[in-house]
């Protein structure tokens, strides 16, 4: 039984390089700093999205028609989406369902 708690333990926790700082709603300011290590290390870009909020789409030489259209991106704006997308994963893999309720409607990394 003990070893069954020690093993939930880790699984809940980063235990490597992948899996970021897990939050369980104690201890903020330490994992805080563990999770802008983290990010950083991901990817310097993703930590500037988390504090700063999204970097906004590139105005495409034309509109378009339906912009969830990914296909209709171009490279810079793929880049930016894809940056925005790693950032709020990150978030959301690094805390507990409590947690997740709190920053579910949040529409931004930075508001999260």
């Amino acid at each position: 039984m003990a070893n069954q708690v020690i093993v939930e333990a880790l699984f809940q926790e980063g235990t490597s390089q992948v899996r970021p700082p897990y939050f369980n709603g104690q201890y903020f300011s330490h994992w805080k700093v563990r999770m802008e290590i983290c990010a950083q290390s991901y990817d310097v870009k993703v930590w500037r999205v988390i504090k700063k909020g999204n970097y906004p789409l590139p105005a495409a030489a034309q509109p378009h028609a339906d912009p969830e259209d990914i296909y209709e991106y171009t490279d810079e704006q793929m880049a930016v989406v894809q940056v925005n997308a790693k950032a709020r994963n990150l978030l959301y893999n690094a805390i507990s369902g409590e947690e997740y309720e709190k920053i579910s409607s949040c529409d931004t990394t930075k508001e999260m």
